[in-house]
């Protein structure tokens, strides 16, 4: 038979819930740790890429407003000279292109209608193209139209081949009564690609990836047009607009390598952590309870030992002198057990032991002080108990319940002598209580032995 277990099971899972709240704890402290720092990364980060996105702007707005804002000396030279001829034509825009090498055309439009282009070479098919006839361009012209003032067009196709942005400035004239009369347009298409090279939004070895939108002139409504669109969806995008001649652009800047990001590494670490704390702490209590369940248990029984009843025992007897409640203790000593020892052997002795404790827990309620002090000796304090048939009953009850199992025999019945000792008015104290309890074990043995003759 196993001594007595001591330690409820609920009991004993309470260190190791401790444990698991304690590495909980830790988690989520280290794991604030984390967030915290990397919310200043991203932060860091934001506020750089803010300033790359800005620096890219502030170059594209330059590089192309300085090369649009080129063409505007065009409508004057219509109006100084209405019947200019090709060759009138020819030096000024050379002077254009050669000023601003990515001005890739010069054209003219009498309403609306291309009919004269600058450099002839390479263009002719813009030659005789009606603006209101071609979808792709009908409705910039039209807009043009209605606020007269210049417009920018693009990117897009064009009809002598490749992509240009097209600055298109209206051509007004003053009648003699003060009227307006809108007579065309004069256009300068640009070649797009030096001026977004020069803006930095094509370099390969950037670390942050561009995308523009609002071709026309449109701003956020307007279509995408370089890049990836998919980067004006991107929660961590930085959006700005750039203004050009008649509209907005919007520019979209990301990183083109995501930011390293603390993963599963860091993760497993912080977990592993945060279990090893929390096994060290479940570790330590539970083996703080054993301590402390060894330092208040029998070793052999699991019942309470001499200090825990001296612990308790005073508690219980202060709290009966105080409110008055009667309080019994009973000294139980195992008869005849020194025999038991010298013919089966200590180890008998000690299966004897665990089964008279086994019994006796049995027979005692929970509220019952049930101790062993040493060897063959149990005490048990019983609170609110006092002399009468009830005691009685419980003593005849525990003489008669002591069975054991002996080496090489049948369970046999094993002899209890009880003492008895109730608290009184003149009891001083638990010590005198003991002796009173114990001088009765002693009374009742001799009147065993003497009975025992005769029987």
């Amino acid at each position: 038979m196993q001594p007595l277990r001591t330690i409820p099971a609920a009991s004993r899972v309470l260190p190791w819930a401790a444990g698991v709240v304690a590495a909980c704890a830790i988690w989520a402290v280290l794991q604030t740790f984390v967030w915290l720092d990397q919310d200043r990364r991203n932060q860091a980060e934001h506020a750089m890429l803010q300033a790359e996105a800005a620096t890219v702007r502030a170059r594209l707005e330059s590089s192309l407003n300085a090369t649009l804002s080129m063409s505007l000396g065009l409508p004057t030279f219509v109006l100084t000279k209405p019947d200019f001829t090709e060759a009138d034509l020819a030096p000024i825009a050379a002077s254009l292109i050669r000023l601003q090498p990515a001005i890739r055309n010069v054209a003219i439009a009498p309403d609306n209608e291309i009919s004269f282009v600058y450099p002839r070479k390479g263009n002719e098919k813009a030659l005789g193209l009606r603006y209101l006839h071609t979808p792709n361009q009908r409705e910039a012209v039209l807009r043009l139209m209605r606020e007269l003032r210049p417009i920018t067009a693009g990117p897009l196709e064009l009809a002598q081949g490749g992509v240009g942005i097209i600055n298109r400035i209206p051509i007004v004239f003053t009648r003699a009564d003060g009227t307006s009369r809108y007579w065309g347009l004069a256009s300068v298409m640009v070649d797009p690609r030096p001026i977004f090279e020069q803006a930095g939004l094509l370099d390969p070895h950037s670390g942050v990836r561009f995308a523009l939108r609002g071709k026309d002139g449109l701003g956020a409504r307007g279509a995408v047009f370089l890049g990836d669109a998919a980067l004006f969806d991107k929660p961590d995008a930085v959006r700005m607009d750039i203004t050009i001649p008649g509209g907005t652009w919007q520019l979209a800047a990301s990183q083109a390598v995501p930011t390293e990001r603390r993963g599963m590494g860091l993760q497993a670490l912080l977990l592993l952590l945060a279990a090893g704390v929390g096994g060290l702490v479940g570790y330590s209590l539970s083996a703080h309870q054993r301590i402390r369940n060894m330092a208040m248990h029998d070793g052999l029984t699991g019942l309470a030992n001499r200090h825990q009843f001296n612990l308790r025992g005073h508690d219980m007897f202060a709290l009966a002198k105080r409110s008055g409640r009667p309080l019994t203790l009973l000294n139980i000593d195992v008869d005849d057990f020194k025999s038991v020892n010298d013919t089966f052997g200590h180890v008998a002795g000690d299966t004897v032991l665990i089964q008279v404790a086994h019994t006796l827990r049995d027979c005692f309620r929970e509220t019952d002080l049930l101790a062993r002090l040493g060897g063959d000796e149990f005490v048990v304090l019983l609170p609110d108990t006092s002399k009468g048939p009830a005691l009685d009953a419980l003593l005849d009850r525990l003489r008669n319940a002591v069975e054991v199992e002996l080496p090489g025999s049948a369970p046999v019945r094993q002899g209890l002598s009880v003492g008895v000792a109730v608290c009184g008015a003149h009891t001083a104290s638990l010590d005198s209580l003991m002796r009173q309890a114990d001088e009765a074990m002693y009374l009742y043995k001799e009147r065993a032995q003497q009975v025992r003759p005769a029987t």
